[in-house]
């Protein structure tokens, strides 16, 4: 019977280990946010005419990664290419070795509330708050897609425990 016990709580737990939600901007958590991505209208419309800007690879890079968590080694991205008119998630993992179209970085604190949509007049205080790379022209002519981004952020359910 105790031998039975000890079994029914292991599965419980490994059942649970299976089923836990991803950590903040870890590899799990990227690929929930790439399938976000290609249900949010707002990226996969908005961002159609962007998404077509490609090199050789035939995507987009977006890299980004959490400042309190280590550096770019603990990056996470998700790479978006032209398909059927829109800007689809086709990747969503690890950095790779590639140079991304885009990185960026902020402090937990700031991706929060980057998240939570306090980006300030105009949404000018997104700069402000994270350090971006990659051509600000663009993302100032994508600003709505690039708010939706954001507010993408929060809606994967995760764990804040670093990667």
């Amino acid at each position: 019977m105790k031998r039975a016990g000890m079994i029914f709580v292991l599965f419980i737990l490994f059942v649970s280990y299976g089923f836990s939600a991803p950590r903040f901007m870890d590899e799990k958590y990227a690929k929930q946010f790439c399938q976000l991505w290609n249900k949010t209208p707002t990226l996969t419309d908005g961002l159609s005419k962007w998404s077509k800007n490609i090199s050789k690879k035939g995507y987009r890079i977006i890299r980004f990664y959490r400042q309190d968590c280590g550096g770019v080694e603990k990056a996470v991205e998700i790479h978006i290419a032209p398909k059927d008119k829109k800007a689809v998630c086709i990747y969503g993992g690890k950095a790779t070795q590639e140079k991304p179209d885009f990185l960026m970085y902020a402090t937990d604190k700031n991706w929060k509330s980057l998240a939570k949509g306090e980006f300030g007049f105009l949404g000018m205080g997104i700069m402000s708050k994270m350090t971006f790379q990659g051509s600000k022209w663009e993302a100032m002519q994508n600003m709505g897609p690039f708010k939706a981004f954001l507010l993408n952020l929060d809606k994967v359910p995760h764990s804040m425990e670093c990667p």
